[in-house]
């Protein structure tokens, strides 16, 4: 953590669009953010290393995450992703440790390689039929069981 010990939870100002790549990235003071529904991208590592984070609460209107871009939040406990939301990037979730259960919503096209690779205890991946996703989705993620809805 950083010198002080303090945790921030931060609240993104409204009518922001995109989340800027590397944005916020390795801020280990991050403990909780929560995006305004003006957000429709996550871009390519904008929260990668925010090992503290345990909370992040998405946009509605969300409709693409980048790749890496939650990679090595290491106490992400839960993410709900919403119903919009059309594509999961390669790693977006990658060595999440703490998630345990993740329900990917029927508007998702597509999910990246190693998008939760390596989340040590997520155990349940439901993703929808029509969802296309890449052959190592859960790879590392030893207790995760893919089903299909």
């Amino acid at each position: 953590m950083d010198k002080n010990n303090k945790t921030e939870n931060m609240t993104i100002p409204n009518r922001r669009r995109v989340i800027k790549s590397g944005e916020f990235a390795r801020r280990e003071d991050l403990h909780s953010v929560e995006m305004p529904d003006s957000v429709s991208i996550i871009r390519e590592g904008a929260f990668w290393g925010c090992r503290y984070m345990e909370m992040v609460k998405l946009s509605k209107r969300l409709k693409t995450i980048e790749d890496s871009a939650f990679r090595d939040c290491y106490e992400l406990k839960a993410i709900t992703l919403p119903e919009g939301l059309e594509s999961i990037g390669d790693a977006a979730f990658f060595k999440c440790f703490e998630l345990e259960e993740v329900v990917v919503p029927k508007s998702v096209n597509v999910i990246g390689e190693d998008a939760f690779g390596m989340c040590q205890k997520l155990k349940h991946l439901l993703i929808p039929h029509e969802t296309l996703v890449s052959e190592n989705v859960i790879r590392e993620s030893p207790q995760c069981i893919i089903e299909k809805y």
